[in-house]
């Protein structure tokens, strides 16, 4: 037990005079000033450079969020022309309810509809049989995409053109 009071005493004493030297060497004021300026001078850069940090994330989050909405908005919606029918046929379309497509569930400011043909295959994926009446042999059907403000597809439905002849009238 002497061995570690000895060690512990000597441990004391050099600590001791490590803080009578350190007493003595104090730093002069102009040293100080110096130093505590260039402190502030680098705390003040790292300020600025975080600050630009902060307003670059915002700029990004700004155009990431913005641009697909002002790109929704200028777009104009596609609107494919009728085809011109005789007086004597009308064309009157039948047309299945929407069904959700993956995603359908998150929220999308806007939207448009684009209509467009789909193999005839997406019939039955839906569990739609026997929609539009004899299958004409075609592999497409007509297909009414509901298309979100962000470009994800939300939504579909199934379009049949049912043509109907009306009479016309002698004079």
């Amino acid at each position: 037990m002497k061995g570690t009071e000895r060690e512990e005493d000597a441990l004391r004493s050099a600590l001791r005079a490590l803080a009578e030297d350190d007493a003595r060497l104090n730093t002069s004021f102009a040293v100080e000033q110096r130093l505590r300026a260039e402190v502030n001078a680098r705390a003040r850069v790292r300020r600025i450079h975080s600050r630009l940090l902060q307003i670059a994330a915002a700029a990004v989050v700004v155009i990431a969020l913005g641009l697909p909405l002002w790109y929704a908005s200028s777009r104009k919606a596609v609107v494919p022309e009728q085809p011109r029918v005789p007086a004597a046929v009308a064309i009157r379309e039948e047309a299945t309810e929407f069904f959700p497509l993956a995603y359908s569930d998150v929220p999308a400011p806007g939207g448009y509809v684009v209509r467009m043909q789909v193999p005839r295959t997406a019939l039955r994926s839906f569990g739609v049989i026997g929609f539009g009446g004899a299958d004409d042999g075609s592999p497409t059907v007509a297909a009414d995409v509901l298309i979100g403000g962000d470009g994800l597809a939300r939504a579909v439905r199934f379009v049949h053109m049912v043509r109907e002849t009306q009479r016309q009238e002698q004079p």
